[in-house]
């Protein structure tokens, strides 16, 4: 989490190499059956969603856990138009998106939501709208709540909405107003309900970034995010924290932002920079604050990115050397790592999937499903990974870096333990006889001390050529 709060890395002290810098595996998703593709979401599972152009039509399609499009079984339909695209997925595998229905006169486009891994259906899924003709839904939660933008009466004005769970857009609960002007749409929510997306300010001359408080309307007061400097901003995801990324303008240009955990954007902290050119723009953020977008480097081509761990990545050299893709804008990342993007090959646009090669699992007496509880003055806490490669356990394990942060507590966020370690041990780093964190067998081990640790939550992220692998998360009382 980028801000004033210092960071604390160690590196392994032990003699390795890597042969290249590829870091994941490249799965395409293919089509179904037209040339065109886009992939917009990824959920926890690997599913993809996204739209596909079929036999000149664009349909929403959802694919099974980490696999490419099949077009016999991938292919939502539509609310009984000829048009779909899906823009989000839940770890359900419930789709929302936006859809033509079955009006052959004015080609209405309505918001919609499949059931759990079911094809579309025009009967149940149609969301409705805010009292106009218009609805789009851009995410939905692990509750089944949507969010997007509709409509008012009469097409007045275009509202953001948050709809309750499993229900179809209610024009008297779900609008979430703006941030004084007449337009506003909802990007992301998370699973506390909190929802970001876009709003005209008042007199309707700029947009601003917005977050909301849970489960409530937006608050002109307390919820306008800012900007890096500019005029303008956009707000396109938000993660369980309250982190949320999007695009300011600063200056001529704009860049990708993530700010503090349900904090306004910071001039200061918060921009992410580029990839070498003068725009980046962050459409996706996951729970351990990687953020994935597109930015254009010194040549001006447009790369897909990955922000982690402090550092702006260009996926395009984190892949294969020579698979002949380009990726070009990454929009969905999940707490596994995976990222689904679009890309471009000499053949045409192609969607991805992009997987990491090494993953690194916490091992007692830290659990691995968080919840682990320790005395704060226990002394020593042994935190230990073992590695994969490609999903096969591996004894090579590679050169890794530790940071912690502090999740709740007094003061969230990234620690420095260099002092705690000197205090705990009663000694410089250099008069330790042996490492803070080495390899033991086919284990990375660190030993945390947690004397002067203060009561709360935490997590340890393991990385390795400083993107995550793993995470360990505990708490002390």
């Amino acid at each position: 989490m980028k801000s004033t709060r210092l960071a604390w890395y160690f590196g392994l002290l032990f003699a390795a190499s890597t042969c290249c810098a590829q870091m994941y595996r490249v799965t395409d998703l293919g089509t179904l059956g037209g040339w065109g593709i886009e992939a917009a979401g990824v959920n926890a599972s690997g599913q993809v969603v996204g739209a596909s152009l079929t036999s000149g039509h664009w349909h929403a399609f959802r694919t099974a856990a980490n696999r490419p499009i099949n077009a016999a079984t991938d292919d939502l339909g539509t609310l009984g138009g000829i048009y779909s695209k899906a823009y989000s997925i839940n770890a359900s595998g419930q789709v929302v998106g936006e859809s033509f229905t079955s009006d052959p006169i004015t080609f209405t486009v309505h918001a919609f939501r499949t059931a759990a891994n079911s094809p579309m259906n025009a009967a149940t899924d149609d969301l409705g709208t805010l009292g106009g003709t218009y609805s789009l839904a851009q995410d939905i939660n692990a509750s089944g709540q949507v969010v997007g933008g509709s409509t008012t009466v009469a097409n007045a004005a275009q509202h953001a909405f948050r709809t309750a769970a499993n229900s179809p857009i209610n024009a008297t609960t779900d609008d979430l107003g703006t941030l004084g002007g007449t337009w506003s749409k909802a990007a992301g929510i998370n699973a506390s309900g909190q929802v970001v997306g876009s709003s005209v300010t008042v007199g309707d001359v700029n947009v601003h970034a917005f977050r909301t408080a849970a489960n409530s309307p937006i608050n002109p007061a307390t919820d306008d995010l800012g900007t890096l400097g500019g005029s303008d901003s956009s707000a396109q995801d938000i993660n369980a924290s309250g982190q949320v990324v999007g695009y300011s303008t600063i200056d001529a240009t704009g860049h990708a932002f993530r700010t503090a955990a349900n904090s306004p954007i910071n001039a200061a902290t918060d921009d992410l920079g580029t990839l070498g050119g003068t725009f980046s723009f962050a459409r996706g953020i996951n729970a351990f604050g990687q953020v994935v977008g597109v930015s254009t480097t010194v040549d001006v081509a447009a790369h897909a990115f990955l922000y982690s761990g402090g550092v702006i990545y260009d996926l395009n050299n984190l892949i294969p050397a020579g698979s002949g893709l380009t990726l070009g804008d990454a929009f969905s990342i999940n707490d596994a790592g995976q990222i689904a993007g679009v890309g471009f090959m000499s053949s045409g646009s192609r969607a991805f999937l992009l997987t990491p090669i090494y993953k690194a699992f916490v091992r007692p007496p830290i659990k691995a499903d968080g919840s682990s509880v320790f005395k704060a003055q226990r002394g020593v806490l042994p935190v230990k990974f073992t590695l994969t490669k490609n999903d096969a356990h591996t004894c090579t394990l590679l050169p890794a870096t530790i940071s912690i942060t502090r999740t709740t507590g007094e003061t969230p966020g990234l620690i420095d333990l260099i002092s705690y370690t000197a205090s705990a041990y009663s000694g410089s780093i250099k008069l330790r006889p042996l490492p803070y964190f080495r390899t033991t067998g086919c284990q990375y081990v660190y030993n945390l001390p947690t004397s002067q640790l203060e009561v709360g939550s935490y997590r340890v992220d393991i990385s390795i050529k400083g993107i995550y692998v793993g995470h360990a998360v505990f708490a002390t009382k």
